[in-house]
């Protein structure tokens, strides 16, 4: 069944606010942009002509270092929205998109959405919002980067993980972990060595257990104490 725009623009924090005929006349601006898993959305740098609002799928947005090392930033899935800010500042797009797997995508361009910010001062205030949360988001991710050892770091995703798609069984809570450990990496900060050194020495001290694309969490308070960065925790260099 092919999916509603008009459902997927109501998920939108800062469309919720429109009436469902609002909503109706914004989905018909819209275009339709649908990715394989790998295709670039945008490379860094390149123009913006618009608000990329994912329908389906995942977006990772990343910037990649002069050596080849990636660094992840987020990633957006349904509901979520992407390249707000330079359609305010009139700049290229800050950081790379990439769809992680198959994605569709709304495109609203440029013009209708300033236009729709320009009217309705509730859409516009919505929009503040959403992006006073981001900066929060990356504010954290640079203490986190800049701040935190590689071990913490990994406790932080790996409980995180936990609690979004962890279920409690006998064993521990168990979640799926698809990412490579490259992929992790990316997401940390760090390189894939570090990751699979500190990933060892948490299951050497009991705390997690890996299975095949599994990852049981056999004790949460050792993997908090890793986050808060307590002497007993510290396992790695940056």
């Amino acid at each position: 069944m092919p999916l509603d725009p008009v459902d997927t623009l109501r998920r939108v924090p800062f469309f919720a606010v429109l009436r469902p005929e609002e909503l109706k006349t914004l989905a018909n601006h819209c275009a339709v942009r649908r990715l394989g898993a790998g295709e670039l959305l945008f490379a860094e740098g390149d123009p913006c002509d618009g608000l990329f609002v994912v329908q389906s799928g995942a977006i990772r947005l990343f910037k990649v270092a002069e050596n080849g090392r990636e660094q992840v930033l987020a990633t957006e899935r349904a509901g979520s929205t992407v390249a707000e800010l330079p359609l305010f500042d009139g700049g290229t797009f800050p950081a790379a998109a990439m769809a992680v797997e198959d994605s569709t995508l709304l495109f609203l361009p440029k013009r209708e959405f300033l236009d729709l910010c320009r009217r309705d001062s509730e859409v516009a205030f919505a929009v503040i919002r959403t992006l006073a949360s981001r900066f929060r988001y990356l504010t954290s991710l640079v203490e986190e980067l800049s701040l935190k050892e590689v071990s913490h770091r990994l406790a932080r995703f790996l409980r995180d993980r936990a609690l979004l798609y962890g279920v409690r069984t006998r064993r521990g809570i168990e979640f799926p972990l698809e990412e490579t450990n490259q992929e992790i990496g990316a997401e940390i900060g760090t390189v894939r060595d570090l990751v699979s050194r500190n990933l060892r020495r948490f299951v050497d001290r009991g705390i997690i257990k890996m299975e095949r694309r599994k990852v049981i969490v056999l004790d949460m308070a050792e993997l908090e104490a890793q986050i808060a960065g307590a002497k007993r925790a510290a396992l790695a260099d940056r």
